[in-house]
């Protein structure tokens, strides 16, 4: 089984307070495209949105101030991605950078069905894409991470993260198209 994992494509991270929303505008179509196709396939695939939802006291606070915060529209999913409730979408709140970090999202995974290969969009291809790479990479699953679905702030460099992924992690960078065409 395949996961997709939706790292931060919430409303705070597109045009709210930590606005990105350039980068992240250019993303949101191949990520779709995924999307419907995991939808399309449930015996296949589970979708994942793993999101932002923090807590006063959280560590990341301190390093970017307030941001996509428990319960406000600001830790919520942009509207053309929005999760609509399906058996194999699962919402993942986090209250650090990567997706499997104390979120139990591997024991979900196990429980599912046993995942064995991750594809990795979203935002920062340099910060939580990063941390949730490296937390499949720690479970053994295989990674796969579209570039045309991930994208930086505006100041990083995402072909030097994507390279860091690729040599750190083994992570195949591939695109959306591949992914949908294999």
């Amino acid at each position: 089984m395949k996961a997709l994992i939706i790292v931060d494509m919430l409303n705070d991270f597109v045009n709210g307070i930590l606005a990105n929303e350039k980068n992240a505008n250019q993303i949101i179509p191949s990520i779709q495209k995924l999307i419907e196709h995991a939808r399309k396939n449930p015996t296949e695939w589970l979708i994942v949105y793993s999101n932002d939802s923090h807590k006063e006291d959280d560590e990341e606070i301190k390093v970017w101030g307030k941001h996509a915060m428990e319960g406000t529209e600001g830790a919520q999913v942009i509207e053309p991605l929005k999760p609509i409730g399906i058996d194999n979408e699962i919402i993942s709140p986090k209250r650090f950078y990567g997706a499997f970090d104390l979120t139990g999202l591997g024991e979900i995974f196990e429980k599912k069905g046993g995942v064995t290969e991750v594809v990795i969009v979203g935002q920062h291809t340099n910060c939580c894409v990063r941390h949730t790479a490296y937390g499949a990479f720690i479970r053994g699953y295989q990674i796969k991470v579209p570039s045309d679905c991930v994208c930086v702030f505006k100041d990083a460099d995402n072909q030097d993260a994507l390279d860091y992924l690729k040599n750190i992690y083994g992570s195949i960078i591939t695109t959306s198209n591949d992914i949908l065409n294999n």
